[in-house]
Formats: structure tokens, C-alpha cells, sequence
């Protein structure tokens, strides 16, 4: 399954705040105009006057990546909220939830869509070990008519030829059958490794993999002082201009120490004793 990272920038829909998450909330754009896909969603989301966001956007062609997965959305916020997604979330279910919002725009294929969709869920399930029991409507958090076609009967006919709750239960089956039919193999346990940046243990980890350290691109190079950036022409991410060849695992880019230290001009040096990366400015000898 192919995933674009198109992370938000605005401040204001993008706090930064670290989550845990516990369960996955569906929504939809509600935007039916011509044009109206997941990149130009997204940007309106990166707008700094939008104080909303989600973490993934999904039209009939791809996949946009707007926030990891450990980072908090502004997605279900309200007033109040429904009495079992305070029992289950939390008093603030923004604090705890991961958010798609799937894209109705009149020039796309709805079938199309909802297939990448189905497929992006079951993939968060699988990678969190939940079941469709995780899988909640915006409208089951807050009451809010979204996603409409999951909600209302009249939309529902107009998208999908069922009532609502007809279309909700088949969405859900939809996953459930992925998620069984496509069983993954148990993964092999991954040797975590910490990261020290000038002297500063950072309170994320990497992994190795095939003898190589792969280190999480945006926190090794924030502590370095750099801000990576996002080439929007060929979906990369950079490090002072250099494209990084990065994996993603749970919305966080992860790219081999020594491509990531020549980019920010850094020493590494590795403690086996620790499993410690360790990341310098080194010394300047006359």
C-alpha cells in the first residue's frame, strides 16, 4: 500500500502533542466540489488559519499522510461527547485517536476510494492488534453527521445504495475481512536502539535492521537544529536539501544513520554496550 507524507507545517491544526493511540475514527471531507482530493484537503488543512486536521486523507488515487500516527489531530473536538466514547477514549478523544477523513469529490470514484480506505484501516488494525471493535464513526464520538453516507440513510442510498446502518456494518465487514483473510506473520522482535544528539539522550529510539541503524528523520534533525522539509514535486523528504530514502512504520520516517548524519554534517559513533547512536559535531583540529 502506497503512502504519500505530506506532513502539516500549521502550527495551529498541528500541536505536536505525543499520543497513544486507541482507536481509529472514520470521517469524510464533506466536500463534493470538483478537486476537492486528499492533497487539496490537505493543504487546506496546512492552512494557518485551519485549526483542523487528521492524520491520513484518502481519494480514488492515493493516500496522504498529514500526521504521524503518534502525534495528536484536531478531528473529533466538541463541546461534548458521547457517553461510551468517554468511557472508552478518554474526556478528550483527540488525545487518543487516529483520524482518516475519505474524500467525496464529484470528479472521483467513490469505489475506488472507499477500497483504499477499507485497506488503510485494516492495515492500522493489524499494525495496533485491534479488531473492528477500534473502528468509530466522527458521529459516534461527538454525534456529528459524519461520515454522512455512515449516518444519514439519504446520503448512504446517494453513495452507497444501502441505508446507513447497512453501509456502516458492510464497511466494517469489509475490514474484518481483510484483517482475516490476510493473517501477517508474527513480526520478529526488533533491537531498539537510543539516540544521543550532542551530548542530549532524545526520548525517541531507532532500530537496527540488517546491521544498519535507522534513525527517526524529524527528531534527530529538530534536536540537531534542522528542520526537514517536504519536497511537494517528488514526495520526499529532505535534510538541508538532501533527499533522505526513508520507511515509514507508524507515521514515523525513519532513514539509515550515515545517510542522516552526512546530511546534517554530524559524527556518529556506536556504543554496543548500550546500543547507543551516538550523534556529534565532533572537533575542528587546526
Amino acid at each position: 500500500m502506497q503512502i504519500t507524507e505530506m506532513l502539516l507545517t500549521n502550527q495551529t491544526a498541528r500541536p505536536g502533542t505525543k499520543i497513544v493511540p486507541k482507536g481509529l475514527v472514520i470521517h469524510w471531507t464533506a466536500n463534493e466540489k470538483k478537486g476537492a482530493d486528499a492533497v487539496a484537503n490537505r493543504n487546506y488543512f496546512n492552512k494557518p488559519t485551519t485549526e483542523a486536521s487528521a492524520h491520513y486523507i484518502v481519494d480514488d488515487r492515493q493516500i496522504i499522510r498529514c500526521l504521524p500516527e503518534t502525534e495528536m489531530g484536531y478531528h473529533v473536538g466538541a463541546k461534548s461527547y458521547k457517553p461510551e466514547a468517554l468511557k472508552q477514549l478518554s474526556s478528550y478523544p483527540n488525545n487518543c485517536t487516529i483520524g482518516i477523513e475519505m474524500c467525496v469529490n464529484v470528479d472521483s470514484d467513490f469505489r475506488a476510494m472507499y477500497k483504499r480506505t477499507v485497506e488503510l484501516a485494516a492495515d492500522i488494525l493489524r499494525r495496533y492488534g485491534w479488531s473492528v471493535d477500534k473502528l468509530w464513526r466522527h458521529y459516534d464520538i461527538t454525534g456529528k453527521n459524519c461520515p454522512a453516507y455512515f449516518v444519514s440513510d439519504d446520503f448512504a442510498r446517494k453513495y452507497t445504495g444501502l441505508t446507513a446502518q447497512q453501509a456502516w456494518a458492510k464497511f466494517k465487514d469489509d475490514v474484518h475481512k481483510l484483517l482475516t483473510s490476510n493473517p501477517q506473520p508474527t513480526p520478529k522482535p526488533v533491537d531498539k536502539v537510543s539516540i544521543e544528539v550532542n551530548g542530549k539522550l532524545l526520548p525517541v529510539q531507532g532500530f537496527l535492521k540488517d546491521g544498519v541503524s535507522r534513525l527517526p528523520v524529524r527528531a534527530v534533525a529538530e534536536a540537531a537544529g534542522v528542520v526537514p522539509g517536504w519536497c511537494d514535486t517528488n514526495k520526499q523528504v529532505t535534510v538541508n536539501g538532501v533527499v533522505m530514502p526513508v520507511t515509514i512504520d507508524a507515521g514515523t520516517s525513519y532513514t539509515p544513520a550515515r545517510d542522516l548524519v552526512a546530511a546534517l554534517g554530524l559524527q556518529v559513533e556506536w556504543e554496543q554496550t548500550t546500543k547507543t547512536v551516538k550523534l556529534s559535531k565532533g572537533c575542528v583540529c587546526k
